[in-house]
Parts: structure tokens; C-alpha cells; sequence
């Protein structure tokens, strides 16, 4: 028995061990995108990230950012992901092989411990590599460690339900409120696994009575939402009223009162040995002291720190933060998008099919994956064994699958619902829903386990020893199922050698002038950039302005009041009156230039023998046509801010829009932008589109493109877009030196991005930029560079047969080169034999070539498909008449 639990607490560990070795192996090796800046920014300068924080998540990024095992910090917090995740995957075997005992009994022989720890290690592994979990493992992002505590908790339960009438039986309930406490200062996640905590306990103490069961299902309900919504939210919210109505002497004093009542009770609890009560004041007592950590995003926002979002270093702020006020409120019943097609069937069915049928690759108009279910990849194969596995666990072990069914909806269908998420989204959500791929994957297990049963005692017919017998089909279960996900998954999820989005801030901020502004978007150009600023102190002088935070008026405080400061013409009221502003239509705006900075860049223009046609105006001054911008018949705050920032700057500064600050937010400035490098500079004279000696700096020797030229690394179709910009800028320089006749340097610009950004590694967004760029160094007599890139387009892309054969006639027209336009045309031909245009242009490259005979070898082939076709037959007669003249040597 001894030497039995060993091998169950080994492969536990094994699942541990096999998945940490390949998160590790994948990890990301510094920042990436999107929240993971942020996070990462705020634990290493122990700042606050955006509402409603995650406090507890920050302490251990602190403390990971200080252990010196790496260079890069990001890394360093990384890891946290990494590590939390293989926990996971070995509480996911903990609870498949505590499910199965439960209906199984504990193991006695060889075969049941088989069978236990088969569909145990079976199902952990599926889970380990599937799509979403995988992903949320190797960045640093909350969603990993969050899922730690979920599966924690349930594993917990799942303990006390085996020692729930031993007297030491209630401390494991105590843990799991402490750890429900904790994981709220993570994210909310193991908030949602309270029902099935719920059912577990009720199932494990009573019989199934209908109106004890009501009472139970009413009582949990008032207990879930006293948890979070009341202490966390709402208790702060009291506190405010309070101190608002009657000043802060009362506030003070009811919670002093509260504190007061609380300690009275739990000791009533405890001398007059109520259990329930006791257990239940102290649970949630280790609740609040798990929660605790929340008065660190208090604490923090009094000293300051560089990011302090919402700045919750008083009580009105701090409730704010908590409520998330800044990202408004929605009805639940009122839908913002279609429920069943867009909200269910595409933001969670379409996810939950890429962890466990398959993933297509078919995409629709938003360029995201379009087929709702794909069996590429895993053949449906874990998504069969999970039903299975739900089916059996019901046949077998109704109260628990139930519970399990309750985990799966309420961390699937229900955040569907609360969520309400509108349509379009800017980024994949499947994140969100990896609590509910963890409930199935338990059932992959499950489903395991079962099959290894039936095999066991159902199938005698195949004389093989039974050990070998259940040795033979676990392999095969796991071959198809976590190995297959791990082969098919790896390399989209291999964040080795991604360097793009620290690159990719890099060079934005290397874009600017000295002591910039530079409006950003949104959190992929912003959070990155914080990371490069705060964590390696690099152009922290660049002042960065995100405009959807521009919204706001304590990040408007911020900007006017913190280093480096940016000038408003606003005191205080003024800032906290800012609203949407009534705009019914477009207004004439002028911005008055300093007369000094406006000839400072006219003799700038001059040394580069550049014209421009306001250099005559008596008083300079931008003229812009601003039209509404929200709703049709209103400015957003972000346009008036960016209106007030430039008029009150002067041009002290120099202000920047990054390159993906999208049409409408730049106001109607597009002629007064200036591109520099992946950033526009707001110029004082209209029509300047680039300054190239700048640019050019910026491309070719400033810039940073590590690995975007290594095919081992991968990009995904996010990444791929943004690195397209870079190929917009130096299309941009590339065209202004065709233009200017300075063929040499656009060459070089060529190359450079060829070198830097191949189209082997990161396709262009088209062909046909990848065609304009061959036009280019043709224009430049680079036939070779021209005809490699022809090569390449044909190779690359699926063209439709009437651009394929105008890419055939490329050959020869700009490149004298007969054979490949023959070939292809040949291959065109082959895939459509009936293709009238080919064979038309076939006959006349054998014409032009005074390859006569080919033509008449091709003349009983067309006149079958074409019978009496007359411009067919005129080709014919060319070639009969050409070939009784003398012979010609043919050009191939």
C-alpha cells in the first residue's frame, strides 16, 4: 500500500514537473502586451494598476522582481505564471484522482491505482496544454495564479469531504476562506467555484430534503454575496455615505462599532461552543484578513507612486477605484450584442473549441478565427473523452458531477451573462473562461478513467494481460489527447526570442525629441512603454498621455501636477467640471503659434530646400475643421484635452500621436502630422508627410527588430498587424526616395526592412504591398530584387488564376524570362485545364519567343477544348506560317 501512494504522490508531481518544464521552455523573456507592462511596472515599483487592482498579485511580483536569477525583471515576474500554472495542473491531478475515489472507493490493488492515476495524469495534461491556460502561463498576468487559487480551493473541499466528521475537519473550511480572502486581491476567479463549495458541503452534511435544500440555496446566496459585493464594495461605499452625511467622526465610529460587534459575537461563538456561528465568523474574519491587502492600494496611492491610477489615497477615490467607476455600468437584461450568436456562440463556444475539438484557421471580417468548431489539431478526440467523462461521472457519482457542472457554469455561461461584452472586441477574451475549460478538463480525466474501466472489466474477449491491457490503452489515451495538444499547441504558444513589445516601445520612444508628449491609445502602446520607463529608467523624459485615460480627471491632475509636467490652461474646478461637451457640428479651431517656433522650422524647411505655403501668414496658427466625435452631437473629453494640451504648450514641447492613434482621435490634424518614426510629430506648417533624414535615422540605426527575421519565433495575427506599421513607415521613406530619384538610398531602405522584417517570418498584411515593393526596386534597375519578390508572391499567397497568369506574363514582359513565364503558366493550366486566357497566352509567348513548335504541340490539345474558336485559330495560323519559314533559334 506504502510503495502504492507513492507512485500516486510521484506522478503528482510529475504533472508538475513535466508542465513547469515546458511553461519554463516557453516562457515570454520579458514584457509582452497588453495588462503584462502594467502588471510588471506596478510590482516593480510597487504602484497601482488599473481598478479594481489585484494588491496581493503586486506583493509577490515585488518580491519576484527582486530575486536575481535573471537579467530582465520582466522575466523574473513571468516566472510567477509559470509556477502557479504547473501548481495547477497538479491540483487538477489531486482533484480527478479525489473524484474518482469517490465513486470508485479507495484503490486496492494494481489495476484501481491504474486506473486512478491514468485518468488522473490524462486529464491534468490536457488541461496543462490546453490553448487558453497555456497562454495565460508564460506572462505575466493574474489569470494564472488566479486559477491557482481556484483550483486550491477546490481541491480543499474535496479534502474536508473526506474529513468532514473529524474534529480537525473545519480548519480546512477556515484555509479556504483565507484563500478566497487572498485570491480577491488577485482577481475574482475563486470567487465563482463558491456555489460548487456550497454544494459540496450541503451534499456532504444532509440528504436531499426540497425545502432544507431551498433554505441552503438562499442562505448561500446571502453568504456569496456578502463576501464580495458587501465587504469588498459595498462596505467602503457605507463608510463614504457616512462620513459624507455626518462627517468623519460617525464614519469612524461605525467602524469602530462594527469592529467592536464582530470580536463580541466570535467570542459568544466560542464560549457558548456555537460551531456553526464560530466557524462561520471565523471564516469570515480569515476572508477579511485575505482581503486585507486591498488597504496596500490605499497605502501606496498616498506616497505616490509613478503609476497611480484612479489615485485612491482617500476614501471617495478608493471607492471608485473598487466600483470600477471609470469603465461605466451595463444592464444585465439589456444586451449589448447578440446573446446566442455573438456573446455565447462567439466568445466562449468558438474558445471552449479551441482547448478541446480543434483550431481552425478561417477568418472573418475583424480578422479573428471564424469557424465556431474546429476539429483541426486534436480531431475532437478530448472534447469526446470530456463528454464522456461528464456522462460517466453522472451514472456514477450524481452529487459531485453536479458540483462540477455548477463550477463549469459559473465560471462559462455566467461571466458570459455578466459580462455583456459588446461587439466589436479589440482582442481575443478567451482568458476569461479558463475556469470553465479547468471543470472540463477534470471530466477529460474522468473520461479517462472511465475507458480504462470498461476496458478493464468489459472487454475480456482480448487475451492480453490486464496490466499490459490498461498499459496499452493509456497510451493511447495519452497520445491523443495531452501529447497531441502539446505537438499541436507548442509553437503557437513558444514565447522564445519575442522581444517585439519591449522592442516596439523602444522604438516609439526613440521616435520623439527630447522632454516629448506622446499621445498613445490605448494599453498596448501605453503599458509597455511604462515598463521601458519605470523598470529601466529608459526616456523617461518623454512625457506619455494615453487618451483613453485622457477621459479622466484625475489622470488630467496627474499630467499638470507630476514630472514631467504638461501644461494646462485648467485649475481645479474646471477639471472636475469636464464632461462630454455639446458639438453638433464641425467648428473651425485655431491653435496660435508662437511666431519664433514657426521661423525656427521654416529654416529648417530651407536647409532641406523644402517649400510650404503658410510661411507668408501674418500670425501663424494651426486651423483645424473638428467635427463631433461620440454620438454625433458631442466631443469626448480626450478631444478637448487634446486641444487644451497643444493651445497651452505653445510648442514648448514637442508633441507626438503615436502611429496607431486611429483616425478619429487625431481631430481633423492629419496635415499637421509629420511622421519621424513610428510616431507623427505635430508640425506648424500643413503638408509635411516625413522628415527623412530623421526617419531614416530612426529605421536604420536607431530602431530596434530583434527576431522578427528568426522563423523559429512566433508571431500571432495580433503581433503580426503591429509589426505591419513598421513596413507602412519605411513604404513611406521607401516611396519619398523614388519619388526624389534617390534610388541608392531607397535601396537601402529596402533591404533594411527586407533584412529586418522578411516576409518569410512576418507576412505583409497583402500581395499586393509585397508587389508594390518589387515595383520599387525595379523602378531602382534591381531586376534580381524584382524577380526574388515575384518568386516569393507566387509562393506565399493563394492568387486567383487570372492575377496568377498576370504574374506569368510579369516574367517575361519585365524580366525576359521566358521559361518561368512558361512554367507558370503550365502549373495554371494544370489546376484549370479549360483556362482560355492561359492557353491565348501561352500560344503568344511561343510567338514572341519563335518557339513554333511548342505552339503547334499545343495546337490539338486547345482545338479540343475550343473548337473553332476564331482568335484561338488565328494564333494557330501565326505559328503554321512562322514555322514554314526558315528556322529560328528559340529564345528557351
Amino acid at each position: 500500500m506504502i510503495h502504492k501512494r507513492f507512485y500516486h504522490r510521484l506522478f503528482a508531481w510529475l504533472t508538475f514537473l513535466i508542465s513547469f518544464f515546458v511553461y519554463f521552455s516557453t516562457i515570454a523573456p520579458t514584457t509582452s502586451f497588453w495588462d503584462c507592462g502594467e502588471f510588471i511596472t506596478c510590482s516593480y515599483v510597487l504602484g497601482v494598476p488599473h481598478p479594481p487592482g489585484a494588491p496581493f498579485y503586486l506583493l509577490i511580483g515585488r518580491l519576484f522582481s527582486m530575486i536575481p536569477w535573471a537579467a530582465d525583471i520582466g522575466l523574473r515576474v513571468n516566472v510567477i505564471s509559470a509556477l502557479t500554472s504547473a501548481l495547477t495542473v497538479m491540483l487538477a491531478y489531486l482533484i480527478i484522482s479525489k473524484l474518482i475515489s469517490l465513486w470508485r472507493g479507495e484503490a486496492k490493488n494494481f489495476e484501481d491505482y491504474f486506473i486512478q492515476i491514468g485518468g488522473s495524469f490524462i486529464g491534468a495534461l490536457a488541461f496543462a496544454f490546453s490553448d487558453s491556460f497555456w497562454f495565460n502561463a508564460v506572462e505575466a498576468e493574474v489569470y494564472a495564479i488566479s486559477m491557482f487559487f481556484m483550483a486550491l480551493v477546490v481541491w480543499l473541499i474535496l479534502v474536508w469531504y473526506e474529513k468532514a466528521d473529524e474534529p480537525a475537519g473545519d480548519k480546512y473550511l477556515i484555509l479556504i476562506a483565507y484563500c478566497i480572502g487572498l485570491s480577491i486581491g488577485i482577481h475574482l476567479l475563486s470567487i465563482l467555484a463558491l456555489p460548487s463549495i456550497f454544494l459540496l458541503y450541503y451534499f456532504r452534511k444532509h440528504s436531499f430534503q426540497l425545502n432544507k435544500f431551498i433554505i441552503f440555496i438562499i442562505i448561500s446566496s446571502l453568504i456569496f454575496f456578502i463576501i464580495y459585493p458587501v465587504t469588498v464594495k459595498k462596505l467602503p461605499s457605507l463608510i463614504l455615505i457616512l462620513k459624507t452625511h455626518f462627517g468623519i467622526s460617525l464614519a469612524f465610529y461605525f467602524t469602530f462599532l462594527f469592529i467592536i460587534t464582530f470580536l463580541i459575537a466570535l467570542i459568544f461563538s466560542i464560549v457558548y461552543k456555537n460551531r456553526i456561528l464560530s466557524l462561520f465568523l471565523v471564516g469570515f474574519l480569515m476572508i477579511l484578513l485575505g482581503a486585507s491587502t486591498f488597504t496596500g492600494v490605499y497605502l501606496r496611492s498616498n506616497l505616490n507612486p509613478v503609476i497611480d491610477e484612479n489615485n485612491p489615497e482617500n476614501l471617495e477615490n478608493f471607492v471608485k477605484y473598487m466600483n470600477r467607476e471609470q469603465y461605466g455600468d451595463w444592464s444585465l437584461i439589456e444586451r449589448r450584442a447578440p446573446l446566442w450568436d455573438y456573446q455565447i456562440k462567439k466568445m466562449y463556444l468558438r474558445y471552449f473549441g479551441w482547448q478541446f475539438a480543434g483550431k481552425g484557421v478561417e477568418r472573418d471580417a475583424d480578422g479573428l478565427l471564424a469557424e465556431t468548431f474546429s476539429f483541426r489539431g486534436f480531431w475532437g478526440i478530448p472534447l469526446l473523452v470530456g463528454i464522456l467523462g461528464m456522462a460517466f461521472h453522472f451514472f456514477r457519482d450524481r452529487r459531485r458531477a453536479l458540483a462540477i457542472l455548477l463550477l463549469f457554469l459559473m465560471t462559462g455561461l455566467a461571466i458570459v451573462i455578466y459580462l455583456n461584452q459588446p461587439d466589436p472586441q479589440p482582442r481575443e477574451r478567451d482568458y476569461v473562461y479558463v475556469g470553465s475549460f479547468f471543470a472540463f478538463a477534470l471530466w477529460i480525466g474522468i473520461g479517462a478513467a472511465a475507458i480504462l474501466e470498461l476496458i478493464h472489466s468489459r472487454v475480456t474477449k482480448i487475451n492480453i494481460n490486464p496490466k499490459l491491457k490498461l498499459a496499452l490503452v493509456s497510451l493511447i489515451l495519452l497520445m491523443f489527447i495531452p501529447v497531441r495538444m502539446l505537438a499541436f499547441n507548442y509553437h503557437s504558444h513558444d514565447r522564445t526570442g519575442n522581444y517585439l513589445a519591449f522592442d516596439y516601445s523602444y522604438n516609439l520612444l526613440q521616435s520623439c525629441e527630447p522632454n516629448a508628449i506622446l499621445f498613445t491609445n490605448g494599453d498596448n502602446d501605453t503599458f509597455p512603454l511604462w515598463f521601458l520607463q519605470y523598470v529601466y529608467n529608459i526616456r523617461r523624459d518623454v512625457r506619455v498621455v494615453n487618451l483613453s485615460l485622457l477621459n479622466t480627471s484625475w489622470y488630467i491632475y496627474q499630467l499638470r501636477d507630476f514630472e514631467p509636467k504638461v501644461s494646462l490652461m485648467l485649475d481645479n474646478s474646471q477639471i472636475d467640471q469636464l464632461g462630454l461637451m455639446y458639438w453638433p457640428e464641425k467648428q473651425l479651431i485655431r491653435i496660435k503659434i508662437p511666431r519664433e517656433i514657426y521661423q525656427k522650422e521654416l529654416i529648417e524647411f530651407e536647409q532641406r530646400k523644402e517649400s510650404f505655403p503658410n510661411s507668408k501668414d501674418v500670425q501663424p496658427e494651426i486651423k483645424l475643421a473638428v467635427g463631433p466625435t461620440y454620438m454625433g452631437k458631442f466631443l469626448r473629453v480626450q478631444d478637448i484635452m487634446i486641444l487644451n494640451i497643444i493651445a497651452s504648450n505653445q510648442f514648448q514641447k514637442p508633441i507626438y500621436f503615436s502611429i496607431t492613434v486611429s483616425k478619429e482621435n487625431l481631430l481633423n490634424l492629419d496635415d499637421y502630422l509629420r511622421m519621424d518614426g513610428i510616431a507623427y510629430k505635430l508640425v506648424t506648417h500643413p503638408g509635411q508627410q516625413i522628415f527623412p533624414s530623421r526617419l531614416k535615422e530612426n529605421l536604420l540605426y536607431k530602431f530596434k527588430y530583434r527576431n522578427l527575421n528568426n522563423p523559429e519565433v512566433h508571431y500571432n495575427d495580433d503581433v503580426i498587424r503591429l509589426v505591419n506599421n513598421y513596413r507602412s513607415v519605411f513604404f513611406k521613406l521607401a516611396t519619398f526616395y523614388q519619388k526624389e530619384k534617390m534610388y541608392p538610398d531607397m535601396i537601402e531602405v529596402l533591404d533594411k526592412m527586407e533584412e529586418a522584417i522578411p516576409e518569410e517570418v512576418v507576412p505583409a498584411p497583402n500581395r499586393q504591398l509585397s508587389f508594390i515593393v518589387a515595383s520599387l526596386y525595379l523602378s531602382a534597375g534591381r531586376s534580381d530584387k524584382f524577380e526574388k519578390k515575384i518568386d516569393w508572391i507566387l509562393r506565399a499567397y493563394d492568387i486567383p488564376k487570372s492575377e496568377k497568369l498576370e504574374y506569368a506574363q510579369i516574367y517575361y514582359q519585365y524580366l525576359n524570362n521566358a521559361s518561368k513565364s512558361e512554367s507558370v503558366t503550365l502549373e495554371i493550366l494544370e489546376q484549370n485545364p479549360d483556362f482560355k486566357d492561359a492557353y491565348l497566352w501561352l500560344l503568344d509567348l511561343y510567338l514572341m519567343t519563335k518557339n513554333y513548335q511548342k505552339g503547334l504541340a499545343l495546337f490539338e490539345k486547345v482545338e479540343s477544348l475550343f473548337p473553332g474558336d476564331s482568335l484561338i485559330m488565328s494564333k494557330i495560323n501565326q505559328l503554321k506560317n512562322n514555322i514554314s519559314k526558315p528556322a529560328e533559334t528559340s529564345k528557351f
